[in-house]
């Protein structure tokens, strides 16, 4: 701070200045990096952890995927996986997992013709009486009352 104090006070020319700024700049990131790098460490490893458990539900969908099935996927205790879950998105995992399958429900409900029994064994749904119960708890509608409703809205914004 002292070098730019002297330089602005000598006039010495932008380039100077601008570059013992930026010095300065990076030297405060990098302390102030290196300080929350010791500090939160374990929240920095259970992030990726929350991220990694994203990535794998979001990839298997197709299973009858549980709460059980990611823990030994990634070698955790079920409740510890959970509860490290939970308190980074503030949804249990079992309601994201459901969450992430209706999302990719409504996508094939809207952009495809395939049946809802069907749709209901890509998601791993054992059968579509099951798919349409959870569906209709998460999104208050029958897989076909949302498909019609839908569909009709798509029409008019072609």
């Amino acid at each position: 701070m002292k070098q730019l104090q002297d330089s602005v006070r000598n006039n010495y020319d932008t380039t100077t200045i601008n570059y013992l700024t930026t010095t300065i700049l990076c030297e405060l990131y990098s302390q102030f990096y290196c300080e929350n790098y010791l500090i939160s460490k374990t929240k920095r490893t259970q992030k990726q952890m929350y991220y990694d458990i994203i990535d794998f539900v979001k990839q298997n969908t197709h299973m009858n995927l549980k709460v059980s099935n990611v823990a030994t996927h990634f070698g955790y205790n079920e409740k510890y996986l959970s509860h490290l879950f939970s308190n980074i998105a503030n949804i249990p995992l079992k309601q994201f997992i459901l969450n992430v399958k209706m999302d990719s429900a409504n996508f094939m409900l809207t952009d495809t013709n395939a049946s809802i029994g069907d749709i209901a064994l890509s998601l791993g749904f054992t059968d579509s009486h099951n798919f349409a119960k959870a569906y209709k708890k998460i999104s208050g509608l029958t897989p076909t009352e949302y498909r019609n409703a839908f569909s009709k809205r798509l029409l008019y914004h072609v």
